[in-house]
Protein backbone atom coordinates (compact mmCIF):
# COMPACT_ATOMS: atom_id res chain seq x y z
CA UNK A 1 0.00 0.00 0.00
CA UNK A 2 1.35 2.95 -1.02
CA UNK A 3 1.14 5.35 2.37
CA UNK A 4 1.72 8.62 0.75
CA UNK A 5 -1.45 7.93 -1.32
CA UNK A 6 -3.13 6.51 1.42
CA UNK A 7 -2.81 9.86 3.03
CA UNK A 8 -4.10 11.68 0.16
CA UNK A 9 -6.75 9.92 -0.07
CA UNK A 10 -7.63 10.39 4.03
CA UNK A 11 -7.62 13.89 3.61
CA UNK A 12 -9.99 13.78 0.47
CA UNK A 13 -12.33 11.87 2.09
CA UNK A 14 -12.21 14.77 5.38
CA UNK A 15 -12.64 17.32 2.66
CA UNK A 16 -15.40 15.69 1.05
CA UNK A 17 -17.31 14.90 4.16
CA UNK A 18 -16.86 18.83 5.34
CA UNK A 19 -17.80 20.16 2.11
CA UNK A 20 -20.84 17.97 1.72
CA UNK A 21 -22.30 17.42 5.08
CA UNK A 22 -22.31 13.57 3.81
CA UNK A 23 -21.89 11.58 6.96
CA UNK A 24 -19.77 8.76 5.92
CA UNK A 25 -16.44 8.61 3.16
CA UNK A 26 -14.47 6.08 2.41
CA UNK A 27 -11.94 5.23 -0.29
CA UNK A 28 -8.76 3.13 -1.49
CA UNK A 29 -6.54 2.31 -4.30
CA UNK A 30 -6.39 -0.22 -6.93
CA UNK A 31 -4.16 -3.06 -5.89
CA UNK A 32 -1.21 -3.08 -8.15
CA UNK A 33 -1.31 -5.65 -10.62
CA UNK A 34 -4.69 -6.72 -9.77
CA UNK A 35 -8.51 -5.16 -10.88
CA UNK A 36 -9.51 -4.77 -8.07
CA UNK A 37 -9.85 -1.62 -5.11
CA UNK A 38 -8.79 -2.00 -1.22
CA UNK A 39 -10.80 -0.01 0.62
CA UNK A 40 -8.17 0.83 3.17
CA UNK A 41 -9.65 4.86 4.42
CA UNK A 42 -12.88 4.81 6.57
CA UNK A 43 -14.22 8.09 7.50
CA UNK A 44 -17.62 8.80 9.62
CA UNK A 45 -18.13 4.70 9.17
CA UNK A 46 -19.64 3.28 12.51
CA UNK A 47 -18.45 -0.19 11.82
CA UNK A 48 -15.61 -1.65 10.43
CA UNK A 49 -17.61 -4.02 7.67
CA UNK A 50 -16.02 -2.31 4.66
CA UNK A 51 -12.78 -2.04 6.30
CA UNK A 52 -10.02 -4.06 3.85
CA UNK A 53 -12.73 -4.95 1.56
CA UNK A 54 -11.33 -5.81 -1.76
CA UNK A 55 -13.82 -3.94 -4.95
CA UNK A 56 -13.26 -5.93 -8.38
CA UNK A 57 -13.67 -3.92 -11.39
CA UNK A 58 -17.35 -3.76 -12.87
CA UNK A 59 -18.80 -5.29 -9.58
CA UNK A 60 -20.98 -3.22 -7.06
CA UNK A 61 -20.98 0.40 -7.50
CA UNK A 62 -17.69 1.40 -6.71
CA UNK A 63 -16.33 -1.60 -9.54
CA UNK A 64 -18.85 0.03 -11.52
CA UNK A 65 -16.93 3.33 -11.02
CA UNK A 66 -13.36 1.80 -12.07
CA UNK A 67 -14.39 0.06 -15.39
CA UNK A 68 -16.66 3.11 -16.86
CA UNK A 69 -13.83 5.42 -15.23
CA UNK A 70 -16.41 7.89 -13.97
CA UNK A 71 -18.90 8.80 -11.52
CA UNK A 72 -21.63 6.63 -10.49
CA UNK A 73 -24.50 7.01 -8.17
CA UNK A 74 -27.07 5.15 -6.68
CA UNK A 75 -30.14 6.07 -4.28
CA UNK A 76 -30.71 3.07 -2.61
CA UNK A 77 -27.52 0.61 -2.65
CA UNK A 78 -29.49 -2.72 -1.44
CA UNK A 79 -32.31 -1.99 -4.54
CA UNK A 80 -30.62 -0.42 -7.37
CA UNK A 81 -30.50 -2.30 -10.32
CA UNK A 82 -27.79 -0.68 -12.01
CA UNK A 83 -25.33 -2.14 -9.97
CA UNK A 84 -23.75 -6.07 -9.28
CA UNK A 85 -24.83 -6.79 -5.35
CA UNK A 86 -21.77 -8.79 -4.12
CA UNK A 87 -20.95 -6.17 -1.32
CA UNK A 88 -24.71 -5.70 -0.10
CA UNK A 89 -23.94 -7.50 3.77
CA UNK A 90 -21.07 -5.45 4.31
CA UNK A 91 -22.71 -2.15 2.72
CA UNK A 92 -26.10 -3.17 4.77
CA UNK A 93 -23.73 -3.64 7.91
CA UNK A 94 -22.99 -0.01 7.47
CA UNK A 95 -26.41 1.42 6.86
CA UNK A 96 -25.42 3.17 3.98
CA UNK A 97 -28.29 3.56 0.87
CA UNK A 98 -27.69 5.97 -0.91
CA UNK A 99 -23.80 6.11 -2.30
CA UNK A 100 -21.25 7.12 -4.71
CA UNK A 101 -18.43 6.39 -6.02
CA UNK A 102 -15.74 8.78 -7.50
CA UNK A 103 -12.47 7.29 -8.92
CA UNK A 104 -9.27 8.64 -9.35
CA UNK A 105 -7.76 8.71 -12.19
CA UNK A 106 -3.95 9.58 -13.65
CA UNK A 107 -3.13 9.49 -16.44
CA UNK A 108 -6.33 7.64 -17.95
CA UNK A 109 -5.40 5.02 -15.36
CA UNK A 110 -7.70 4.28 -12.35
CA UNK A 111 -5.61 4.82 -9.48
CA UNK A 112 -8.52 4.64 -6.34
CA UNK A 113 -11.69 5.15 -5.91
CA UNK A 114 -13.56 7.34 -3.24
CA UNK A 115 -17.27 7.10 -1.58
CA UNK A 116 -19.60 9.03 -0.13
CA UNK A 117 -22.93 8.18 1.33
CA UNK A 118 -26.33 8.55 2.73
CA UNK A 119 -27.82 6.32 5.43
CA UNK A 120 -31.40 7.36 3.92
CA UNK A 121 -32.35 6.89 0.41
CA UNK A 122 -32.27 9.83 -1.16
CA UNK A 123 -31.01 11.19 -4.04
CA UNK A 124 -27.51 13.14 -4.05
CA UNK A 125 -27.69 16.45 -5.75
CA UNK A 126 -25.23 18.23 -8.41
CA UNK A 127 -23.54 19.71 -5.85
CA UNK A 128 -22.72 16.77 -3.93
CA UNK A 129 -21.51 15.02 -6.57
CA UNK A 130 -19.56 18.20 -8.00
CA UNK A 131 -17.51 18.15 -4.50
CA UNK A 132 -16.79 14.51 -4.71
CA UNK A 133 -15.38 14.97 -8.21
CA UNK A 134 -13.43 17.94 -6.98
CA UNK A 135 -11.99 16.01 -4.07
CA UNK A 136 -11.26 12.81 -6.63
CA UNK A 137 -8.86 15.77 -8.64
CA UNK A 138 -7.55 16.76 -5.61
CA UNK A 139 -6.02 13.06 -5.18
CA UNK A 140 -5.42 13.00 -8.99
CA UNK A 141 -3.08 16.24 -8.62
CA UNK A 142 -1.42 14.86 -6.01
CA UNK A 143 -0.19 11.74 -7.43
CA UNK A 144 0.19 13.20 -10.43
CA UNK A 145 2.96 15.78 -8.67
CA UNK A 146 4.79 12.69 -6.68
CA UNK A 147 5.27 10.75 -9.48
CA UNK A 148 6.66 14.09 -11.56
CA UNK A 149 9.02 14.80 -8.38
Amino acid sequence: MDAAASVEIRGALLRLRRSTGLPVAFGGLVEPGRPRVRISELNGTATESLSRLAVTAGNGLGGKAVALARPCAVTDYSSSRQITHEYDAAVAVEGLRSVLAVPVVVRRRVRGVLYGALRTPQPLGDRTLTAAVDAARDVEQALVVREEA
